[in-house]
């Protein structure tokens, strides 16, 4: 009875817990992330790691966007995280890839789920990510949820371009 009571008085009291990637005054500690950061890819596969890790280098591009960093600084950044990530959980990249260069249905489709954990932010940064729109569009609510759901297919045809080019 007596456990059962403070267990009850510490969930009544307010704490502070940080969640994230270690990140300091020069930015994230990659090293850190390698090391660190263990997806369990022995029990869920590579491709659910991959598509998790996908999640993140959205997720962080989107993030360093709205604390105003130019979109290709931002972008620099999130790649630098995702491949900290894939090297410290010993994925390749390239096996995310069908013959094709296209991403692999399950990676995409799990991808996609992990990149809207940040569909709120990603609203938030989508005036900064269209620097331009044609005479007469206007970015209202309508279009700016429009566009954040489009963002992940978006984010992952990046990678798929890519491969494309890399050919």
């Amino acid at each position: 009875m007596k456990r059962l009571l403070l267990a009850s008085i510490l969930f009544l009291f307010p704490f502070y817990a940080k969640a994230g990637f270690p990140e300091g005054q020069s930015g994230y500690d990659l090293k850190k992330i390698e090391e660190s950061f263990r997806l369990p890819c022995d029990e869920i596969g590579n491709d659910d790691c991959i598509a998790r890790a996908l999640g993140v280098g959205a997720c962080t591009w989107i993030f360093e966007i709205n604390k105003d960093k130019e979109t290709g600084e931002a972008l620099k950044i999130a790649d630098t995280v995702l491949i900290a990530l894939l090297k410290g959980n010993n994925l390749d990249l390239k096996s995310m890839l069908e013959k094709d260069g296209l991403i692999k249905n399950n990676i995409k489709k799990e991808a996609t789920y992990r990149i809207n954990f940040c569909r709120e932010e990603t609203k938030k940064a989508i005036p900064k990510l269209i620097k331009k729109l044609p005479e007469g569009v206007v970015l209202d609510e309508e279009r700016i949820d429009d566009l954040t759901s489009v963002f992940p297919s978006q984010y992952l045809s990046m990678f798929e371009q890519m491969s494309k080019y890399k050919k």
